[in-house]
């Protein structure tokens, strides 16, 4: 991934603010009744660059930090991270010796490979998400993963943002599996981002992710402050005459004179196809429609007859604020139906990552 401090040619990039990254992991710690954290780093800190992020927060002295990958969890260690990195894939009894090598948690969901694991572990107890885990009235497995190892059990809430009614049943399973444990662990995680505010109890650990990097979590609950920042050039202007198509496939045709702007960022850049004909930028403040198709490096834009005010080098604002208006991560996510975790870490790996504070 490309890291820079400072723009030099470059034709788009992601500024991230690290202040307000921070901002938002203090909300959640507050509204977690002040459990430590463990925020979730995987998928390169959705996008945003893993160990900037996590240099970020260590002012909070967080408990860890959670990963989805192994070798997620060597980038840290490899960038000098000493705390605890828990690595959510559930791992097998064959991946111990790099465990310990590397000094990362594992997730286990598996009373055998637990009965052979000698190294820190997490019991994942599945309450309804139905992806991994131990299933909450397994009992007698979730009793076979009692161990000296144990250091953590957890659960994973499916739906606390949309859905706040499965949060109580989804605790009530998990009592069920804490029971059958026999011994309560040292460390007992349930809230993920909307958790924190959902959950009516203080656990030892809160894990939030998408509330840290400004996506909305939740309608009704508070709204994380503006993280990421995604801006590129205008590299070229050009005068559009009526009944002129743009892009490939000609699927927009100009309904009067007009000038397009092309922007230096496409789909190889994390920008959906999908958003074509419904997405807007800001320009010079002021909202234009991306037109035609979204092409591998470049989109473009209609401008109006904003011809003279608009030139070559000019910045444009695809996620983030101009002047007074704002397009959010979840706005620009709902182009293209889908939601601002997909396009945080959909954000290709030539856009420049900016960091910037105070």
């Amino acid at each position: 991934m490309n890291v820079s401090t400072k723009l030099s040619k470059r034709r788009a990039w992601v500024e991230v603010n690290l202040d307000n990254l921070v901002a938002n992991a203090r909300t959640v710690q507050t509204a977690a009744q002040g459990a430590a954290l463990l925020p979730m780093v995987k998928a390169d800190a959705y996008g945003l660059g893993a160990v900037r992020v996590v240099e970020a927060l260590e002012v909070l002295d967080p408990w860890g930090y959670g990963v989805a990958t192994v070798d997620e969890g060597i980038q840290l260690r490899a960038a000098g991270i000493r705390r605890p990195v828990l690595v959510f894939t559930p791992a097998r009894a064959e991946w111990l010796e790099v465990y310990r090598e590397h000094a990362l948690r594992a997730v286990l969901d598996d009373a055998t490979v637990a009965a052979e694991w000698d190294h820190e572990f997490h019991l994942e107890v599945d309450t309804g998400m139905g992806r991994c885990g131990l299933r909450w009235d397994a009992e007698d497995a979730i009793a076979q993963c009692s161990s000296r190892w144990l250091e953590g059990v957890f659960t994973h809430l499916y739906a606390a943002d949309a859905q706040p009614e499965t949060v109580s049943t989804q605790r009530s399973r998990f009592q069920r599996a804490l029971e059958a444990l026999g011994t309560r662990p040292k460390l007992v995680h349930v809230a993920n981002s909307a958790g924190a505010w959902r959950l009516d109890e203080r656990l030892d650990l809160a894990r939030p992710g998408i509330f840290l990097y400004g996506g909305c979590h939740a309608p009704d609950l508070p709204a994380p402050l503006p993280v990421a920042v995604l801006q590129a050039e205008v590299v070229a202007v050009r005068r559009i005459p009526a009944g002129e198509t743009v892009s490939y496939g000609g699927d927009w045709t100009a309904p009067r004179p007009t000038t397009v702007a092309t922007l230096g960022v496409g789909y190889a850049d994390g920008v959906p196809r999908a958003v074509q004909n419904r997405a807007q930028v800001l320009l010079h403040g002021v909202r234009r429609p991306v037109v035609g198709r979204v092409t591998m490096d470049f989109i473009m834009v209609d401008v109006g007859s904003a011809t003279d005010a608009v030139r070559v080098g000019d910045v444009a604002t695809l996620i983030g604020r101009d002047g007074d208006d704002e397009i959010t991560v979840d706005e620009f996510a709902s182009w293209s139906g889908t939601i601002s975790y997909e396009i945080l870490t959909g954000l290709g790996t030539r856009l420049v990552r900016m960091y910037v504070t105070g």
